[in-house]
This record gives C-alpha cells, sequence and structure tokens, in this order.
C-alpha cells in the first residue's frame, strides 16, 4: 500500500461517528425503565420509583 493510502486509510478509521448516530439518551431511558421493573419484581418500589425517574429525565430534552 502507497504511503499516501495508508495515511487516507488512517485518517477515515480514526474519526469518530456523529453523537447524532448514537441514541444514547434512548438507551439509558430503556435500560432504566428495565431495571425498574425488575426492581419492582424484587420488592423494591423506592428504587423502581428512582430508576422510573431516570427513564422520564433521559426522555426529556437536554437542559
Amino acid at each position: 500500500m502507497a504511503r499516501a493510502e495508508l495515511a487516507e486509510t488512517s485518517a477515515v478509521s480514526s474519526r469518530s461517528p456523529a453523537k447524532a448516530e448514537y441514541p444514547v439518551r434512548e438507551y439509558i431511558g430503556s435500560m432504566a425503565q428495565e431495571l425498574a421493573e425488575m426492581a419492582r419484581w424484587d420488592g423494591d418500589e423506592v428504587l423502581a420509583g428512582l430508576l422510573e425517574t431516570v427513564a422520564l429525565r433521559a426522555e426529556s430534552p437536554r437542559p
């Protein structure tokens, strides 16, 4: 591989994808909701409520 091709390949692979490509807040909200259900199943309503609050916060717009 020529030096220019190698440099171009390295530049492309070192770029990170745009943040919009990763639905981080959606993932956090979904995971928090799942964990809330698990906490409720285990009998911990307080923890379930806290996790549901996290899920709601993750669904709201960023501050």
